[in-house]
């Protein structure tokens, strides 16, 4: 049964009820022209979270990579972390075909204070600028999504669309999809470029299985989803 039809019966059977409005997401169409940038908090959330979309259109983007990654491994050989991890960065950017990427290289875990880094950032010449949601559980994939907003209200040449994606939590209502079946071996491959982080959790296994769950809805075997502001 479908969600209209589900309404309706509901409506029909107890009086006055009705279901909260759903969003249907819809495939995400990208076109040649357009250009895209990923703000990836730190080096692998872009992997996890647009690696199928970076496999697709690697040419069409370009990666901004936040912090410094140092917290990220061993914590007391900060220095030495952040270099590992920004070398992964450059070989995944490598994988992905990214011509331009740029690292800003906030302290890790407190991206919170370098707004006056990001406003240098030229975002005028971008269709869509994608980062984690709003929701996202992490002290730094939050901020992006607040920083953005500050600096389309101060900077009117920025007209890019604003592009959620996942990390470390699901959107509760997507409004966009990716069918990223064809690409899932070589995201895997992606995700595991970056050894440094996945020698303790294997986020290559658990975020698929997220990809792999969401095809359900679009009878494909792996999306990635998005939301489109």
């Amino acid at each position: 049964m479908g969600f209209r039809k589900l309404d309706k019966w509901l409506k029909a059977k107890v009086g006055g009820y009705e279901l909260p409005p759903i969003i249907k997401s819809k495939p995400w169409e990208i076109k040649p022209s357009d250009k895209l940038c990923i703000l990836a908090p730190h080096a692998d959330d872009e992997a996890i979270g647009c690696g199928g979309l970076l496999i697709k259109y690697g040419s069409q983007c370009d990666v901004i990579l936040l912090t410094d990654g140092s917290k990220g491994g061993d914590r007391t050989k900060p220095d030495e972390t952040a270099t590992t991890r920004q070398q992964e960065f450059i070989k995944a950017m490598d994988y992905f075909k990214v011509a331009n990427y740029h690292i800003m290289g906030a302290k890790d875990g407190y991206l919170i204070d370098a707004y006056d880094k990001f406003k240098q950032i030229d975002f005028s010449c971008y269709d869509y600028v994608i980062m984690p949601h709003a929701y996202d559980p992490h002290k730094d994939h939050i901020v992006p999504q607040a920083f953005f907003a500050r600096l389309k209200k101060e900077n009117n040449k920025i007209t890019a669309q604003t592009v959620y994606y996942e990390v470390w939590g699901a959107m509760t209502s997507p409004t966009h999809y990716i069918d990223i079946s064809d690409v899932v071996a070589e995201k895997r491959k992606a995700i595991n470029i970056y050894a440094s982080q996945t020698s303790n959790i294997d986020y290559a296994s658990r975020i698929l299985g997220l990809n792999h769950y969401r095809g359900i809805k679009h009878y494909v075997e792996y999306e990635e989803d998005y939301t489109i502001a």
